[in-house]
């Protein structure tokens, strides 16, 4: 396994598979079901996995993850989200940006989101359908 990592970013290959990974951060409000607001500087990290693109040398070019998720990530930093998810979890709202995510990306295969350092949820595939 050989792996290169940034601050907000990283690969890695296990002799079969290239991995990516981006990180973003992004400040937002969510409402409690008991009706409180609050907001959280969320910690997103998109995992991608894909067969190595001979032409360019890599899997996936960063810049292009950044690219193609950025329209969603303006929908996410400094907005209330409460109304786009209404259940106001962590959960929900990873619910909400997988969603989202996976056609926009589709070698996504991980996606962490951290409410807090050290707190949050994690998809991985195989799993289809809601987070639970």
């Amino acid at each position: 396994v050989t792996v290169y990592e940034t601050a907000s970013s990283g690969s890695s290959f296990d002799g079969t598979r290239y991995r990516i990974w981006k990180e973003q951060s992004f400040d937002s409000a969510l409402r409690s079901p008991e009706g409180a607001l609050w907001g959280h500087t969320y910690r997103l990290r998109l995992g991608l996995s894909a067969p190595l693109d001979e032409m360019m040398g890599w899997t996936q070019d960063f810049g292009e993850v950044k690219r193609l998720f950025d329209p969603l990530y303006r929908e996410l930093d400094h907005q209330p989200l409460h109304d786009k998810v209404p259940a106001g979890t962590t959960l929900a709202l990873l619910d909400w940006v997988l969603a989202r995510t996976r056609p926009l990306l589709p070698t996504l295969d991980r996606l962490d989101l951290y409410d807090t350092p050290g707190s949050g949820k994690i998809w991985t595939l195989p799993i289809t359908g809601p987070v639970r």
